[in-house]
């Protein structure tokens, strides 16, 4: 976050217009650069977020105008932190040779979810009501961005997977009942607690956090036993059909992550990933068990994020003080 307490509206609104030239010029540079290798798609999409920008930026200059509230010249950069701390999101969305309107769009919630927590804090830490309530309606605002782009992100996310040109995370189309919903969740919680158990130690969340999982895990583990002594046994190659050369398949991932931030920043976007994957299930299911069961899987996913996602602010902030 910024340093030092925002203590007037004045000071806040110029930083949320700061922020979002900051933010307009970063998306154009990203998107010159993905038009100098030739990924055209990826340069159209940072675009249009630049149009996006310069909208947000309109508006607000529009709302200080109503309130006659004058600009703060001597605003300095506004650096929260994620947007400014390398994370796959962005190392995923900046490369211009592998980036994806789906990878920008991640970068894109991620930027407008640590401008929703930024203002959350003001809102918290206020000490006059104007403030307070400016604060609210910034975050209001930002809150409205990302689940804009997280609708965008999704759309993106089934265009790219049809087209074979996104990372394959899990085929959603490939579950047609009950049975393989639950062999799937297991073979994703596998996965995440076994790659979270060596960090539990670090942290209490974490040790919560492991044991939900573990607990997450028996139940789905329970619930298949009693559906598969009636139905056939899902073979391990269909789950690997679903799920094939994902994070939650490949244990070569490991090695490409080797401290404890890494993993936790990996284990984040492999929760996110399983959100989109249970999400689309839930859109799509015909079968209102299957629909159900995914709704309580996506749930569980997007708990998990949020945990993780505190942890990793958490840690760092330790490291920047």
């Amino acid at each position: 976050m910024l340093p030092g307490k925002v203590k007037t509206t004045a000071e806040l609104m110029s930083i949320a217009l700061q922020a979002e030239r900051q933010t307009t010029l970063r998306y154009s540079r990203l998107a010159e650069s993905m038009r100098a290798v030739g990924n055209e798609s990826a340069g159209a999409l940072f675009e249009r977020m630049v149009i996006e920008e310069r909208q947000h930026e309109r508006l607000l200059l529009e709302w200080m105008a109503r309130e006659s509230i004058a600009e703060v010249s001597d605003i300095g950069p506004v650096r929260w932190r994620d947007p400014f701390v390398a994370t796959h999101y962005d190392d995923e969305a900046r490369d211009p040779h592998y980036s994806t309107p789906y990878k920008a769009l991640a970068f894109a919630v991620n930027n407008e979810e640590n401008a929703f927590r930024f203002y959350t804090q003001v809102a918290a830490e206020a000490d006059s009501t104007s403030l307070r309530e400016c604060a609210e309606a910034l975050a209001r605002e930002e809150l409205e961005h990302a689940e804009l782009f997280r609708a965008e992100r999704r759309r993106a996310y089934h265009a790219e997977r049809n087209a074979n040109i996104a990372r394959s995370v899990a085929d959603p189309t490939a579950i047609h009942n009950e049975a393989e919903l639950l062999a799937t969740a297991i073979r994703i919680d596998r996965y995440f607690a076994d790659t979270l158990d060596p960090l539990s130690t670090d942290a209490p969340e974490l040790i919560a956090l492991a044991r939900e999982a573990r607990q997450q895990l028996a139940k789905n583990e329970g619930l298949l036993s009693n559906l598969s002594m009636n139905a056939v046994q899902i073979p391990d190659e269909l789950i690997t059909a679903i799920l094939p050369q994902s994070d939650f398949n490949n244990a070569g991932d490991r090695r490409d992550f080797a401290t404890a931030d890494s993993r936790l920043q990996q284990l984040r976007i492999c929760c996110d990933r399983s959100f989109i994957f249970y999400d689309a299930i839930v859109e799509n299911a015909t079968n209102e068990k299957v629909m159900l069961a995914a709704q309580t899987l996506a749930s569980v996913a997007l708990d998990r994020t949020g945990v993780l996602q505190q942890l990793i602010l958490n840690r760092e902030s330790i490291q920047e003080t």
